[in-house]
């Protein structure tokens, strides 16, 4: 399917489809989920960038990134996670960002990799062209998890801001924290946590306004101004329930027996003004991930990706330096899938 929703008035050229992209959905257990890509056009890439987003987010606010993947000979994959994007939602009010389970989530990425990107991810004469995986927040999260469970699909990921901890949790130990979660998922699944509503221009502030999420004045503004051109991709607060299966999945993240299993190679960048994911619990983590690297960005919102150029090519310069140590220069350590 390759219908692109236009894009909103005045966008610069950077923040628009790359040439070549295409919009598809799949149907898994009944659920329609969207995903798009990019290829480069005129020769074969040196790997393949599997895009996971954050809470709320969708595939147009990472356009900029995918001509950065473009521009490298790296082909870019993004999916819109159930619940968000112009995915199917879990509930009648398509605002409520709501959650049957990360692990759901985890499975809808395997299936996505397995029917789609790996079977365009083979060249008749290269052979197979490696993964390497590219999240943010709760993408990382789920990714994290996806690591663990299968070890051999990625050659390398690199995460920003991952959300290995909820910071307005980090107050509570452990089991009173799931506890607390899991009676509040109980009694009031489906209700907005205290603060949520329907979407609304300023849940997702932009600079300069002190909660932004990022710095940058044009990238800080795409979430809104791709939501007012297109209502379909508006998401409202979370609900009890998307609150305790994140608790649930962090927790089960820290465990030794899921951080061991993970042989892939690791860049996790911390954003030094962080609100809402618990730069501690990311510091555990990575210090249990045997191949992982931290990169401290002290100047960074949350939205890394999303940042001025100053902060975002320091993380961008050292993911594709970490494609090129462990897919372009060791192309003979590769393995089929």
């Amino acid at each position: 399917m390759s219908n692109i929703p236009p894009a909103p008035s005045g966008l610069e050229d950077r923040f628009t489809p790359p040439p070549g992209w295409r919009w598809h959905f799949f149907t898994r257990n009944n659920r329609k989920l969207r995903f798009g890509s990019a290829f480069p056009q005129d020769s074969i890439p040196d790997a393949v960038v599997v895009c996971l987003p954050g809470l709320s987010e969708f595939g147009e606010k990472y356009f900029e990134v995918a001509r950065y993947c473009l521009e490298h000979n790296l082909a870019f994959w993004v999916l819109d996670w159930m619940g968000q994007g112009r995915s199917d939602r879990y509930l009648k009010n398509p605002h409520k960002r709501h959650s049957t389970g990360f692990q759901n989530d985890v499975e809808d990425l395997h299936y996505f990799i397995l029917e789609y990107i790996k079977h365009s991810s083979v060249h008749p004469d290269k052979g197979r062209i490696p993964l390497a995986m590219l999240a943010h927040s709760m993408g990382a999260n789920i990714g994290l998890h996806y690591l663990s469970q299968h070890p051999g699909m990625f050659e390398c990921a690199a995460m920003t801001a991952p959300l290995c901890g909820i910071k307005a949790l980090k107050p509570l130990p452990d089991p009173l924290r799931l506890s607390l979660t899991g009676l509040l998922g109980t009694l009031a699944r489906k209700i907005y946590v205290p603060g949520g509503g329907n979407w609304r221009e300023d849940m997702h502030p932009a600079p300069p306004a002190p909660k932004s999420l990022s710095s940058d004045p044009a990238r800080g503004s795409l979430h809104n101004l791709w939501s007012l051109s297109d209502p379909a991709l508006q998401v409202g607060g979370i609900t009890f329930g998307w609150l305790n299966r994140a608790a649930r999945s962090c927790a089960k993240l820290r465990k030794n027996e899921t951080l061991d299993a993970i042989r892939t190679r690791c860049l996790l960048a911390m954003a030094g003004i962080e609100n809402l994911v618990d730069n501690e619990a990311t510091k555990q983590t990575a210090q249990k991930i045997r191949p992982a690297e931290i990169l401290q960005l002290p100047e960074s919102r949350h939205e890394i990706l999303m940042e001025r150029d100053e902060i975002r090519s320091l993380f961008l310069d050292r993911f594709y330096k970490l494609i090129e140590e462990t897919i372009i220069a060791r192309p003979e350590t590769l393995k089929p899938f």
